[in-house]
């Protein structure tokens, strides 16, 4: 069995399911790896090579032959227009988004088969996810921009890029930190376990709400914090959070909408109209409260994210192809090409 790791078509995405620790897993077990070279991944090629993978050029997978398996992590290039492998990452297709029957038509003339990371699960649960890095970040932007505003400091409203280590974004945090206040919605979850630690680093007194606290929501209570995190994703009704009449009321200034999922009917945050960006990370909104809602927020920590989410995926890629996770994706896959077709 044959992986190829690819390069990122992304030019900013610098992160990769696979580090070389576990690509040398995977090596003892049997499994050979070949890595397209690449200089944005956060591992070098020497490192994979030293594990004991063969290194290729970018862009050798579109030649590969048929039974090998192209492991990435973000969506595939326009080209070529026929897929005829295996491939492993998140395609982001199966919910109607622009283009998917077009994607799916790729799969079709090529005889491939896509295996999205998003729908690798066992009994409902995802095996792998970068929800933590997610929130950790999300919320270090936010505290990092309202603490060196109020210290009269340049903060990261200019743009952002991404970080070597989390260690780079502790030191900021550690040399602003105040005693402001925080309120993390979801704060059990991954991305709210994230976010919490990140306030704490920059000396937030952090309230933490999961669902119990927000069944019947404090609304006052709420807005008694000068930053809101929301960690939560809402697939239903259930949770209105701020409505545009709140904002500039009770203490809340600043608001990091970790989930954001803005064009939902069920967004909890109807407070804006689209997610920021790298570039421009902050919205102002009425009442002088400003919004940062990025929406690949785990790719400015490439480093402790791939980490993280390798050692989480290792043990599902090592069941490959048979195990119940890849079952799992492989519906979903047949689902959406029955869909396409329907």
């Amino acid at each position: 069995m044959k992986f190829i790791l690819r390069s990122e078509a992304r030019p900013t995405e610098r992160r990769t399911p696979l580090t070389p620790k576990n690509a040398k897993a995977l090596l003892e077990a049997g499994f050979k790896i070949d890595v397209e070279s690449s200089e944005r991944r956060i591992f070098p090629d020497q490192a994979y090579a030293e594990a004991g993978c063969g290194i290729i050029p970018a862009g050798s997978w579109m030649q590969a032959p048929a039974e090998s398996t192209i492991l990435g992590l973000k969506e595939l290039p326009d080209l070529p227009e026929s897929l005829r492998n295996p491939f492993i990452h998140f395609a982001h297709i199966y919910k109607a988004q622009t283009g998917w029957k077009d994607e799916i038509a790729r799969f079709g003339r090529g005889g491939g088969k896509l295996y999205d990371l998003e729908y690798l699960t066992v009994n409902r649960r995802r095996v792998a996810a970068f929800g933590y890095w997610a929130g950790w970040m999300g919320a270090a932007l936010a505290a990092w921009r309202q603490l060196a505003q109020a210290q009269g400091k340049a903060g990261p409203e200019a743009g952002v890029s991404s970080f070597d280590s989390r260690a780079e974004v502790e030191d900021i945090l550690h040399g602003l930190a105040s005693d402001k206040t925080a309120i993390v919605i979801g704060a059990k979850g991954r991305s709210g376990q994230g976010a919490t630690e990140a306030l704490k680093l920059a000396g937030y007194a952090v309230t933490e709400w999961d669902i119990e606290e927000t069944r019947h929501l404090d609304r006052a209570a709420l807005l008694d914090h000068d930053l809101l995190v929301n960690c939560v994703l809402m697939t239903g009704p259930g949770l209105l959070l701020l409505r545009p009449e709140d904002l500039g009321q009770g203490k809340l200034r600043m608001i990091s909408d970790v989930s954001c999922d803005p064009f939902s009917d069920f967004n909890p945050l109807p407070v804006y109209s689209a997610p920021s960006t790298w570039d421009a990370p902050f919205e102002a909104l009425k009442g002088g409260v400003e919004i940062t809602s990025i929406d690949n927020l785990p790719s400015l920590l490439p480093l402790e994210a791939s980490e993280d989410f390798s050692d989480q995926l290792l043990p599902t890629l090592l069941s490959y192809p048979d195990g119940e996770a890849w079952q799992s994706a492989k519906a979903s896959f047949e689902a959406a090409v029955k869909r396409a077709h329907g």
